[in-house]
This record gives C-alpha cells, structure tokens and sequence, in this order.
C-alpha cells in the first residue's frame, strides 16, 4: 500500500500538469490507483480525457497503463518544443497548400495512442499504422474510429522487405512482441510484412512527414537495405532498443543509414527524434 501511495504521490505533477487539477487527479485515481495490475488482460475500460471529443480505451494491463503514461501524460511524442519542429510543420503546411495529405506512418501502433497524438497535432494528415498483435489491434480500432478514413489500420509488421513474419517472443505481454522473417507464408500464426515503400506507395506520396518506429528491435533490418525512404522522410522517431538487447547492435544500422543524410538528433524520455534538414541541396 505505501508504494501504491508513493506512485501516486510521485506522479501526481505530472497528471495534473497536463490535465489540470480537476481532471489530472481524476485520472490519476482512476489510472494509476488501481489494484495490482495483471501482464495481460481483455478487461476494457473507457476514459474521458481533456482535448479528446471521444474516450480513450485502455485494458486493466500493466502494458496500457505504462502506454498511456508514456504517450498522453509524458507526452512522449511532443516534439514541438525543438526548434527544428518548426521547419517539419513548414513541411506539413506546404504539403496542405498543393492540396497533398501529409503523410504519418506509425510502425509498432499498440493501442493507437501515438496515433491520437499524431492525429491531434497533424489533424490533416493521414495515418497509416502498423500493429501485428491481434488483442492490440481491437483496442487500437476502438482508439482510432473517431478519425474515420484519416486513419488506416495495417495489421502485420515493418520490414526491410515485403514478406512473413512470426513473433518470436509470444508470452510477453501485448507491448513488447518481437518478430522475425520466415518462410511460412501459410501458417496461420504468420503475419504479413510491410515496406515503407510499399506503404507511402498506398498513399501515392513521394515524401512522407514522419516515421514513428516502435518496433522492438526490428530496426536492425528495417535499417539494413531498402532505405531510400529515409531521404524523403521529414522526421524519423524511434525508441533504441539496446539496453532491452544488450550487444545486438539493433541500432547500428539505423545510424549508418541516417549518417549519410542531413539529420539532426533530439532526445526526448525514451524517443530519438531524427529531423531531416530538407532546405539542405541533398535533399528530396
């Protein structure tokens, strides 16, 4: 019970911080007072969040509740501090201007609270959001439905080419799923596998405005081949995984890519947000 009171008492600036008084220590009962929570569960709740028009699903897990921490109270997305946010919403408002959607491709979805961000904050923008986890999917579809066809839902995963893939870690809970590539295209635990290229191809966009990874360590072979993406992709974020893969090199491909193109890298909690400097004669 002290613990459970020390949490609360710990994260209670930030709920209130963000939400305001009221609401902030509502929803700091109502998310972060609960009993022990389970690794999985199918327990759905709805809240009520200032900002959105609709609730917001979460499962009585430890895996959504630490989602919504990351993603609606820490605000893990919020890139709009940097000053090179500026010259990617420069991007966005051009793009709106020629009468393009700007396009967002959010790889690893989970629950589609990154996609509730992303669409709050680009709100012409369309997104397209890749989840390969079948009990993530029904939440992220409940989350997402108020966006109607701004949002498409890929369910699979990202690769560096099209294909298979199977988890390789299915006891985890629902937010931390591994996958790799194999060659059972017909077994019915397979998923199918995307490219960036495939999807911005979908879009009929030649420049995509941001790239959001969450992908468990995947980018080591997102990274490795085919990445001719990343020169005309105006944000690329992601979360490094090596402290979760110790010598792995999981990211050792993603910055020998992005080297060879005029990034500049923020950090922000637990993201690396990689700003493409597209006024540089480089560029796309």
């Amino acid at each position: 019970h002290m613990n459970s009171l020390y949490k609360l008492v710990a994260k209670s600036p930030n709920y209130i911080r963000r939400f305001g008084l009221v609401h902030g220590l509502r929803l700091l009962y109502q998310i972060e007072g609960v009993r022990q929570l389970p690794k999985k569960s199918e327990q759905l709740r709805a809240f009520s969040i200032p900002g959105f028009d609709a609730p917001v699903f979460l499962r009585d897990c430890v895996g959504d509740h630490a989602t919504f921490w990351q993603c609606l109270v820490m605000n893990q997305y919020d890139f709009t501090r940097f000053p090179q946010a500026r010259r990617l919403r420069e991007r966005y408002d051009e793009e709106v201007a020629s009468s393009r959607a700007p396009i967002v491709i959010d790889c690893g979805g989970n629950i589609g609270l990154s996609v509730l961000w992303f669409a709050s904050n680009f709100p012409l923008a369309t997104i397209y959001v890749v989840e390969p986890e079948p009990s993530n999917l029904a939440v992220l579809r409940r989350n997402v439905e108020r966006f109607g066809d701004r949002v498409h839902i890929l369910e699979g995963g990202i690769w560096n080419q099209p294909g298979y893939l199977e988890i390789i870690n299915p006891g985890a809970g629902p937010s931390a799923f591994r996958v790799r590539l194999t060659d059972h295209s017909g077994d019915p635990n397979s998923l199918k596998c995307y490219t960036i290229d495939q999807i911005s191809a979908m879009a009929m966009a030649d420049r995509i405005l941001i790239v959001k990874l969450d992908i468990e360590g995947s980018q080591k072979d997102l990274f490795s081949t085919n990445t001719e993406w990343v020169e005309r992709t105006g944000l690329i974020t992601l979360e490094l995984d090596d402290w979760l893969l110790p010598w792995q090199g999981t990211s050792r491909n993603f910055f020998k890519c992005l080297s060879q193109y005029p990034f500049d890298y923020l950090l922000n909690g637990e993201s690396i947000f990689c700003f493409r400097d597209h006024t540089d004669q480089r560029s796309a």
